[in-house]
């Protein structure tokens, strides 16, 4: 059975569908991630969905939700969850508590001016003597609200879809197999077909994919033939970076959540044990490989060096926008309805832009800085068709948009078929024959 389309970037995927999202189930992977331990499953889930953008001057309506860890009508089953939100206005010291109150769809809920944004976090108490905040790191690493003065507002109307631009090269070609210079392809009756997780490109403009069903990495190196390097992976899907340094990192999320690091060479360098139970996606920030996790919805730093960082270490320096190597920090929130993007520094909010259509959102799969704005890739969905959309983004509006095709036959990490290389846009694409990375200018000046 084809898995169903998946929306978060701490909110790639649609964030606010229903009201609250449950973190914990955005996982990439085929595979059901390690138990927790006890405690935490008798403690039971934390459901939110960070707000991340809001309008100036408009209440900000903060909603949780709760799974108990023992189900009712088990022995001591059940829970009556109560707790709090800790508010301070942005740059402020002191948090000041709000008490949650409990809303008639039984989400425990409190409502805050946003100001010129906020930072929060929440303490909640199961009512069985457990107790928990979120995100973990609470009052050192806390959820943050931007708020916007003003918007460069995009409407894009209703999509034509079957109208999409063709690549303008493909630079690598891959045939299913286990072969020499193929990827491997996971399938079976009434199951997915899986084929590569993901990719990246290097600076040096090698192609990097992550062919976790052989259990290797495939390196298309430019001028050169295709060639593999075994690497340690437990299976199902992950994600791929390639640091500035030519190092390899490996988001590993089928038993216990880490990230593995390797040379250019496919040498193995270091496993990093992930603070948090579930992650989605790997990226590359400042100071190395970023890791977007859950239940808390922050990106985690895991260290590019030796040793790596521990994970209370990671959970002490999680921030809630994407730190990116240009400088400053990308911050998305999709709906169904809209997209909410910004450029920020620390608090302070570059560029914001809303953008609205027709055709219902799907998740974001890429946004990258591009220029003085933000190259963005979402998909555009109704119940019967799909495909994907390319907005370039810039302060006075919208200065180039094309769609491009699915090319989806086998199943990637949700979040891992475009990457951002210069001017050029890549896609990994795949079709009954096999799997291929194609290329799309982008127009103007980068």
């Amino acid at each position: 059975m084809k898995k169903a389309w998946r929306w978060p970037f701490a909110g790639f995927v649609v964030g606010a569908v229903a009201g609250a999202t449950i973190l914990t189930v955005n996982v990439v992977g085929a595979s059901t991630p390690e138990r927790p331990p006890a405690a935490v499953e008798r403690f039971g889930e934390i459901l939110h969905t960070p707000v991340l953008l809001a309008r100036a001057g408009e209440p900000v309506e903060l909603k949780y939700g709760f799974v108990c860890g023992v189900p009712r009508h088990e022995p001591g089953g059940g829970c009556s969850p109560q707790g709090s939100v800790f508010v301070r206005p942005a740059g402020g010291s002191e948090f000041a508590e709000v008490p949650l109150r409990r809303n008639e769809s039984g989400m425990l809920t409190a409502t805050i001016g946003a100001g010129g944004g906020f930072d929060y976090y929440a303490e909640i108490d199961s009512g069985r003597e457990k107790s928990a905040a979120l995100p973990a790191g609470a009052a050192r690493a806390p959820h943050h609200v931007w708020s916007p003065e003003t918007w460069t507002k995009v409407a894009l109307g209703a999509e034509p879809f079957g109208s999409t631009r063709a690549a303008s090269s493909i630079v690598a070609t891959f045939p299913w197999g286990r072969g020499h210079r193929a990827l491997g392809l996971d399938s079976g009756r009434e199951q997915a077909r899986i084929g590569p997780s993901a990719f990246d490109v290097a600076s040096d403009g090698s192609i990097v994919v992550l062919d976790q069903v052989n259990r290797r990495l495939a390196v298309v190196r430019p001028g050169e033939l295709p060639s593999q390097m075994p690497i340690e992976f437990t299976g199902g899907e992950g994600d791929l970076a390639v640091g500035r340094d030519g190092k390899i990192y490996v988001l590993d999320v089928a038993r216990t959540p880490m990230v593995r690091s390797f040379t250019a060479g496919g040498y193995p360098l270091a496993g990093t044990r992930l603070a948090e139970p579930s992650a989605d996606m790997v990226r590359i920030g400042p100071d190395g490989p970023l890791v977007h996790a859950y239940p808390s919805e922050m990106w985690l730093p895991t260290g590019a060096g030796r040793p790596p960082l521990s994970p209370a270490e990671q959970l002490d320096a999680a921030e809630p926008a994407r730190r990116v190597v240009e400088g400053g920090s990308v911050v998305v929130r999709a709906s169904p309805a809209e997209l909410k993007l910004a450029l920020v520094g620390g608090h302070r909010v570059a560029h914001a832009w809303v953008v609205r259509g027709a055709t219902s959102f799907g998740e974001v799969q890429l946004a990258e800085p591009f220029g003085d704005g933000l190259l963005v890739v979402v998909r555009l969905w109704t119940e019967k068709q799909a495909q994907f959309r390319v907005l370039r983004l810039t302060p006075e509006g919208l200065a180039e948009s094309f769609a491009v095709a699915r090319a989806e036959w086998a199943e990637t990490a949700s979040l891992s078929r475009f990457r951002l290389h210069g001017s050029t846009l890549y896609q990994l694409r795949s079709t009954p024959s096999g799997a291929e990375i194609a290329t799309f200018e982008i127009g103007g000046k980068p």
